[in-house]
């Protein structure tokens, strides 16, 4: 005689036993079932709990689908925090990006101030080269210096 095997349903999780494997079809989705690989003794034995636990976990190995459909909601909202860090890093970034440019535009205004003073002292030492009389070469000299 045939022992008892433990079938369950991939898509509503019914469960039943069955000595031939053409009986295992599910009442309720007219579905072939699939065989457990635990004898029904060691079914029997677990708690109902356990049994929904072990046929829950069989139905989310058997379809990945399933597992994606539950984790998606999660996967949604860990992309949402995503978005929402790099939103706040493109903030601080646009910030510092801001405050580069403002030391920029300063430097360069000083650098311009800088070069036009250079500049005016240039053309006020050529304005008083030309004042001092040729026959002082001492003071011509220091002039040249600079």
């Amino acid at each position: 005689m045939r022992e008892l095997s433990v079938y369950y349903c991939n898509k509503c999780g019914f469960y039943a036993y069955f000595q031939l494997p053409k009986n295992a079809v599910c009442h309720h989705c007219n579905i072939p079932l699939t065989r457990l690989d635990m004898n029904h003794r060691d079914f029997t034995s677990l708690s109902y709990e356990a049994r929904d636990r072990l046929i829950t976990l069989k139905m989310i190995e058997a379809v990945p689908s399933l597992t994606n459909r539950i984790t998606a909601p999660e996967k949604l909202y860990e992309q949402r925090k995503l978005v929402g860090a790099l939103t706040q890093q493109i903030l601080e970034l646009e910030a510092e990006n801001s405050k580069l440019n403002e030391t920029l535009e300063w430097m360069h205004a000083t650098i311009w101030d800088e070069l036009k003073k250079k500049q005016a002292l240039k053309e006020e030492i050529r304005r008083f080269k030309a004042l001092i009389p040729p026959a002082d070469k001492d003071v011509q000299q220091q002039l040249a210096e600079y």
